[in-house]
């Protein structure tokens, strides 16, 4: 099976308390629109309630301060990386999935202060181009 061209994906909370997710592909942009259209209308006359993702944080980081990550007084996910001035990121965080798993992206990732040494890659001088 090939993949849609469009997708769109969603949760809510049903009145009754159920987790519920929805999954709409097609080929089609438009016509993805317009059945998300109706599905948003359904869902607002079934009393159904946006379901908030949850963010995966390891308890012991919550309160750690030598964590990357910590969440503030809002539940905002935030970096604790120091930035180049010596004072602390403290931007939201975005959880990615990457090639390697989850991470989390901070947008001031260029300001951070560099605490590992030297975190640039040189290549090797044994790497030739392929022609």
């Amino acid at each position: 099976m090939e993949e849609a061209r469009a997708s769109w994906n969603t949760a809510y909370l049903t009145r009754d308390g159920f987790e519920c997710q929805i999954t709409l592909r097609d080929d089609d942009e438009t016509q993805l629109f317009k059945r998300i259209v109706k599905i948003l209308a359904w869902i607002r006359e079934i009393e159904g309630t946006p379901l908030r993702r949850k963010i995966f944080i390891h308890e012991g980081n919550r309160m750690n301060p030598d964590a990357r990550i910590y969440i503030d007084e809002h539940g905002v996910p935030r970096c604790n990386l120091r930035l180049k001035d010596g004072s602390i990121c403290k931007s939201p965080v975005i959880e990615k999935h990457g090639r390697y798993g989850r991470y989390w992206f901070c947008p001031n990732y260029r300001q951070h202060a560099d605490s590992t040494g030297s975190r640039k890659r040189t290549p090797s001088t044994s790497y030739r181009k392929r022609r």
